[in-house]
């Protein structure tokens, strides 16, 4: 009877390390599964991860293109600028003797290009008066006059608003002084 009890026992302990061995078969299974599709998941977050960084790169190239474009408009030719303008001018700053603030006068300017840059001829009434070069960007057309004296520099910064008007300050630097006009400027008809 203790060898029945012992060969049970020993029965009964095969069994239950059987029992245990097939549950931790089944575990292993599942974990192994489990592992299958994290792997899955994770290589299909390195696709989306090449994909999203691929779009990036092609945003980052249109940005660059779009950027250059615009520069290239900014710097480049305006032809709505081309053309006579009236330009009325009024002192708006003066510390020079023989003007006053609120004085004005009116000239007429005939803007074209030279290539890229832009060549205002000046008159008063039918005479030639100045001739200023410069260059459009950022909207601003900056020049300045063509043949400087020694005793006078004069710059102007002229804001494009649409085709038919614009406005400005032009300096006239002195030796010893300075004066500030303040220009509105329309298309001539």
């Amino acid at each position: 009877m203790q060898l029945f009890r012992k060969q049970t026992a020993v029965f009964i302990i095969i069994l239950g390390i059987t029992l245990q061995s097939c549950g931790l078969n089944e575990r292993e299974k599942n974990l192994k599964k489990q592992q299958l599709e994290i792997n899955q998941k994770e290589q299909q977050l390195l696709v989306w991860e090449q994909r999203l960084k691929l779009r990036e790169q092609e945003l980052d190239n249109a940005k660059h293109v779009l950027e250059s474009a615009q520069m290239q408009i900014d710097t480049a030719i305006n032809p709505l600028l081309v053309g006579k303008w009236i330009v009325k001018m009024t002192c708006a700053e003066t510390s020079c003797d023989g003007s006053a603030i609120g004085d004005t006068k009116t000239e007429q300017w005939d803007i074209q290009y030279s290539g890229k840059n832009l060549v205002v001829n000046a008159y008063s009434g039918l005479v030639l008066v100045r001739v200023y070069t410069g260059s459009y960007q950022n909207k601003v057309l900056r020049i300045v006059d063509e043949k400087p004296n020694s005793q006078a520099l004069i710059t102007a910064n002229i804001n494009f608003i649409n085709g038919n008007k614009m406005d400005g300050l032009r300096e006239i630097s002195q030796k010893d002084c300075k004066i500030i006009y303040q220009l509105n400027m329309d298309r001539s008809k």
